[in-house]
């Protein structure tokens, strides 16, 4: 599945039907040894998706909430939510001008021999987060490297490599193999979009690994399995463990009406 250019993909979404069956997906999370750590649940209807932590620990307290031009965040033990979107990005971005201005000010007040180290130290440090931004949007790559097995239907394998080491094992079945997934992978691709925009206007790096929307950009099918590696060795396996198509009711994409919410700014 090759990700359509922004442009028709917002077409699509825009003229779309209206009423859309939709698609609740299991995961499930295995160590090296095979022992289950972790379950998630995902929905996706029309374009939206929520995401539904795992079965235990901290993240069974949160759910994520996609509407197509923001991110809902839910903690469930709070009660409360944040709002992830265009607005949030600019305060964002104000804050760091401001946080620099003040730096700056500081700094004016310091000996200038200090203020000449302290400056080097933060040039340096700045060229070095520019440095590996810059190389690690070369070294991410996939490459098909044969056939896999998923639930007695075969699928694409595909290894992601990043700086010259293999991370992940992605193998991707065709969508005629899966019911309804064309609803999920719809949302998915529309999540990406969206991601990969907030991603790019954000003015410092935020790491150097591939990200899923870069991935099912580079492959055909969706990533029904995926095998993640850390220097050689297997570290964990996500598996879709079922798929069921239904009419999703609508509260699944809004925060609860007895939840409130938060700014993640605000104290600072």
């Amino acid at each position: 599945m090759k990700l359509r250019s922004i442009i028709p993909a917002l077409v699509l979404m825009g003229f779309a039907p209206v009423l859309h069956a939709g698609v609740v997906m299991d995961m499930v999370t295995r160590d090296a040894s095979g022992q289950e750590t972790d379950r998630s649940q995902l929905f996706a209807q029309a374009g939206m998706l929520r995401v539904n932590g795992g079965a235990g620990g901290e993240s069974s307290n949160v759910s994520m909430i996609f509407l197509g031009d923001e991110f809902l965040v839910l903690d469930h033990a709070e009660k409360s939510y944040i709002v992830m979107d265009d607005a949030m990005l600019d305060q964002l971005t104000s804050s760091m001008s401001d946080a620099m201005q003040q730096i700056e000010a500081e700094l004016a007040d310091l000996p200038p021999d200090q203020r000449a180290m302290v400056e080097q130290m933060m040039k340096g440090q700045m060229q070095s987060m520019m440095g590996q931004q810059a190389a690690s949007a070369a070294k991410p790559r996939v490459e098909a490297v044969g056939n896999g097995q998923w639930q007695g239907n075969s699928c694409t394998n595909y290894a992601v490599y990043e700086g010259g080491q293999k991370t992940q094992l992605v193998c991707a079945a065709s969508l005629d193999h899966i019911g309804g997934m064309d609803e999920m992978t719809r949302a998915f691709e529309h999540m990406a979009q969206f991601v990969k925009k907030l991603t790019e206007a954000l003015p410092i790096p935020i790491g150097d690994s591939m990200s899923p929307g870069e991935i099912m950009d580079q492959i055909d099918g969706f990533p029904v399995q995926r095998t993640m590696y850390l220097n050689g060795e297997v570290t964990g396996v996500d598996s879709l463990e079922s798929l069921t198509e239904k009419e999703l009711d609508d509260s699944l994409f809004v925060a609860p009406d007895d939840y409130k919410r938060t700014d993640p700014f605000k104290g600072r």
